[in-house]
């Protein structure tokens, strides 16, 4: 796959320079917010049922502007509750140089990973003897999984503010419960090649787990 961008966007992308704190709005995608009930998303709002598909409580739609781009955009839900937006469109290299712009913007890249393993980036980032180091291991770890036709890039909206934290589970820690996180997977092989871009509420969403394990249940 001929994906691979220069190691210095990322870095740019990533930790260094400053980037905006989590927006106070559970939006997880423009006008799309965390909670809202499934009962919203209707057939004649141009919505349809692509749960089999996604594999989970889904709505989809298409033709969602973002980046001067088309995308269909997957809804995805539990307990009838929207928790996560989803971004499909076929691959093509210019459309990923400007979902990783875009995403820079008020993002920091925190992790790689390749569906087998994760490269931590803020503990790469601490323990790097140089920039050089770091880019290297970076482009190294993003050469191999683009070539594996799977490669995740995982961001954390305001991660740059986040400071003093060893890594990416310090990071997440320290981070506010509403902080927004944002992957951006490249996946699949020649035509078959897709981008998807998934926005979602990762603490928001422990939390809600945290507290339907709390409930009591009846005996059994």
């Amino acid at each position: 796959m001929s994906k691979k961008i220069h190691a210095l966007v990322l870095c740019l992308a990533g930790l260094v320079g400053a980037m905006q704190n989590a927006v106070a709005a559970d939006n997880l995608f423009k006008s799309y917010a965390y909670d809202t009930p499934i009962t919203k998303y209707t057939e004649a709002g141009g919505y349809y049922d692509c749960s089999a598909e996604v594999g989970a409580p889904a709505r989809c739609i298409d033709d969602v502007d973002f980046i001067d781009q088309k995308f269909t955009a997957g809804l995805v839900f539990s307990s009838d509750k929207l928790i996560m937006v989803s971004l499909f469109a076929p691959y093509e290299r210019e459309l990923f140089g400007r979902a990783i712009g875009a995403l820079a913007k008020s993002f920091g890249l925190v992790a790689l990973a390749d569906g087998k393993s994760m490269l931590d980036l803020v503990d790469l980032a601490a323990k790097a003897k140089s920039k050089d180091e770091y880019t290297a291991k970076l482009t190294n770890y993003e050469s191999v999984a683009l070539n594996a036709n799977n490669l995740t890039y995982s961001f954390i909206e305001g991660a740059a503010s986040i400071k003093g934290t060893p890594s990416v589970i310090g990071l997440m820690a320290a981070a506010p419960a509403n902080v927004r996180g944002a992957d951006l997977i490249v996946t699949g092989e020649g035509e078959e090649s897709v981008i998807m871009i998934k926005f979602s509420f990762p603490k928001l969403d422990e939390n809600k787990l945290v507290e339907q394990a709390k409930k009591p249940v009846e005996s059994f």
